[in-house]
């Protein structure tokens, strides 16, 4: 079968045609679209350091964000269903993966289609277990391939808020979250998929970047009432006019240093949330620094992977925007390219274009 496949951690990329037995469980599945996010272009270029081969081979089958149709009927599921897989699986030892939750894998050895340690789905088939599949609406079949990152951000806000518990109070004196300010660092599909959900949760959000919006990151910012801020001259000004924030996301995946320059403008009972990985740069406390966290109840924590319920509750998030945001939700997927036009399916696999939300790579 067709597949596109990489050797971490060499760098490179290459469609070819595989000889694939292994297979994850009974359910057969046929592919029909595939997303394309920084982790795939960090393996592709030979800069994600965790990535591995899956045991006893020589080539890793990229891809962990799907959306196939079901060829048999069984298992829960009816031919013609679509489905999308949740990749990481659990190691199978530990209390948090016995449950379902290898997000907080105790072991540290789960495994991730596409990433480490198992083949992932940008191939013509796979068979899967219906413990990973989640059910995916023909009516959203046009945007459906964002609800495996969205998952990722459904679980880092339940994270957040889960934390937030600590605090005897933090809503608002109307019940609500209205009044509480979020800084999004970045304006790539993630930081966009966070300003979606923490505005549809009433959250007032700041969203940055080193340059003015796109025409496309202007749609959004106009049609969700999201603040915009260039950051090219630090972020003083937004100190001086906005004061402090009661959350940061870091969804900028670049260099650390970054992080130096916002922890100022966290508030008292903050969290700051990373995301992604950074690629260089250093981010460190002094003792005055540390001094003022512990003073002010802060909190940083890492945001990483969302598991089945996330998934399913992406897809009630991108339902609603259909209707709450219908001009943004029309925008999140910025190219289609099918699996035919090897060259362009080979150019987007490493870099990013310009004003890039999401690009969906298209089988049928």
């Amino acid at each position: 079968m067709k597949a596109i496949i990489v050797k971490p951690p060499h760098p490179g990329v290459e469609i070819t045609e595989i000889n694939e037995a292994d297979n994850y469980g009974k359910v057969k599945i046929r592919t029909l679209y595939n997303g394309i996010c920084g982790t795939d272009r960090e393996i592709v270029n030979g800069k994600l350091t965790f990535s591995n081969l899956p045991k006893g081979k020589n080539f890793l089958v990229l891809g962990h964000e799907a959306i196939g149709v079901v060829e048999e009927s069984g298992y829960g599921f009816s031919q013609g269903d679509l489905v999308m897989p949740v990749n990481r699986r659990g190691c199978g030892v530990c209390r948090n993966c016995l449950i379902g939750r290898p997000d907080f894998c105790e072991t540290g050895q789960f495994v991730e289609a596409g990433i480490s340690g198992i083949d992932g789905f940008m191939r013509e088939e796979w068979y899967d277990d219906p413990r990973y599949l989640v059910k995916i609406p023909k009516t959203l079949e046009d945007i459906g391939i964002l609800a495996q990152p969205l998952a990722d951000i459904e679980k880092s806000v339940e994270e957040i808020f889960n934390i937030q518990k600590r605090v005897p109070v933090w809503s608002c004196d109307d019940g609500t979250f209205n009044c509480k300010k979020a800084l999004i660092l970045g304006t790539g599909p993630i930081g966009i998929l966070f300003t979606l959900v923490l505005r549809t949760m009433g959250l007032e959000v700041w969203i940055t970047n080193r340059r003015e919006p796109t025409e496309i990151e202007q749609t959004f910012i106009e049609e969700t009432g999201t603040n915009y801020f260039n950051s090219s001259n630090g972020y003083d000004k937004l100190r001086e006019s906005i004061g402090k924030f009661d959350l940061i996301i870091d969804a900028t995946g670049a260099d650390a240093g970054i992080l130096n320059q916002v922890i100022p403008l966290l508030g008292r009972n903050g969290v700051l949330g990373l995301f992604g990985f950074p690629i260089s740069g250093a981010f460190s406390m002094n003792f005055s620094k540390i001094q003022d966290a512990i003073s002010a109840n802060n909190v940083i924590v890492g945001l990483v992977n969302g598991q089945k319920p996330h998934f399913q509750q992406a897809l009630v998030h991108l339902a609603s925007w259909k209707t709450l945001y219908p001009k943004s939700s029309k925008l999140l997927i910025t190219k289609t390219v099918s699996i035919n036009e090897e060259k362009e399916i080979l150019k987007v696999l490493r870099e990013k274009e310009y004003g890039e939300i999401k690009v969906k790579i298209v089988w049928k």
